[in-house]
């Protein structure tokens, strides 16, 4: 599935037929990687929001419930967001006109108090708007839309699911200038590439890949897979295949392991450039997560070629430091910038 793009236009609060449980005709839950994530240009508010949206619709939201707390009563002015999550899977309607849902929390302290509020992403060609409700207004409003009462089933049944403890959060700390160049998701598992501004997945010069597989009943799934790895680009790029370490499991104990190696290859065939990755692997209870970050240099023999990566590599290895799993039911705190789900 190609990358949905979309920008808010406008706030709305268009009123339309009342709202019936269950699905909606055509609509598609989507799985990760179904729909690209958009990384922020500038980080606004924390949590998912401010890692996941163009600060221009950050500020948007931000604007609209700043406004809703000015006419409180007693009114307030002192807002400050303390967390954002993707409060439900993006939701895809087919009929009778694609339209793109999404649905986030946010959480402000105003004036001393907590408080939560739905904000609703309608994308659409031409008419996209996003709706931001207060707890009190988010019944109302989801009994008049259809598709966001559906998203707030959605999110009640996330909610059981997270609090069962058998989803794990990923963080995807993305480098800046980083932009969506492929994303797909099928039974075999779900993956999205990201490249920098202006470049491509065919020409690129740096790229992160994330891959979530189905995990295997084994044990050893993450080591096994990042070793096959390494024999076959022995086997292509006629080097010798590297080691693969075992990384402490962090959050993500008693599920599984988590193991990375780097790989080499000095001439990619066909080609004048050597191709290098850093590949991190993390078996979670739901998913084996597998992301890597690789770079392209010029061709050259193996020790030329591992001079030159000597700073690449460090880079690699530091931004997948920040990559991890965390158990949304327990601690979010090792995921600022959880990728989508």
């Amino acid at each position: 599935m190609k990358p949905l793009f979309a920008v808010v236009l406008a706030l709305s609060t268009v009123m339309v037929r009342a709202a019936e449980p269950g699905p909606l005709p055509g609509e598609i839950v989507t799985r990760i990687g179904q729909v690209a994530a958009i990384p922020a240009d500038e980080r606004v508010v924390p949590g998912h929001a401010g890692a996941w949206r163009m600060a221009a619709a950050q500020r948007q939201v931000l604007d609209a419930i700043r406004a809703q707390e000015a006419r409180a009563k007693p009114p307030c002015r002192d807002v400050t967001v303390t967390d954002t999550v993707q409060a439900a899977p993006d939701l895809l309607e087919t009929r009778s006109a694609k339209v793109h849902h999404a649905l986030e929390r946010w959480t402000v302290r105003a004036c001393g108090a907590l408080r939560q509020y739905d904000v609703w992403y309608r994308f659409e060609k031409g008419a996209s708007r996003v709706i931001v409700a207060d707890e009190a207004g988010a019944d109302f409003q989801s009994e008049l839309d259809p598709p966001y009462r559906r998203l707030r089933e959605l999110a009640a049944a996330r909610r059981q699911e997270e609090a069962a403890g058998g989803v794990r959060w990923l963080n995807l700390p993305l480098p800046p200038d980083t932009l969506p160049a492929a994303n797909e998701s099928s039974p075999r598992g779900w993956g999205a590439d990201f490249v920098p501004l202006g470049e491509t997945l065919r020409d690129w010069t740096q790229l992160v890949s994330v891959q979530g597989l189905p995990r295997s009943k084994s044990s050893g799934q993450a080591l096994m897979l990042l070793e096959g790895m390494q024999r076959s680009r022995a086997t292509r790029c006629g080097v010798p295949a590297g080691e693969v370490s075992l990384l402490p499991p962090g959050a993500n104990a008693p599920h599984g392991v988590v193991a990375q190696t780097f790989l080499v290859c000095p001439r990619v065939l066909d080609t004048n450039y050597a191709e290098l990755a850093v590949v991190k692997a993390i078996e979670g209870p739901d998913w084996l997560y597998v992301v890597q970050r690789a770079w392209r240099l010029p061709a050259g023999d193996a020790d030329t070629v591992l001079a030159a990566a000597r700073e690449p590599r460090l880079a690699a290895e530091a931004f997948l430091d920040a990559v991890q799993l965390c158990n949304p039911a327990r601690d979010r705190q090792a995921c600022p910038s959880p990728f989508p789900r």
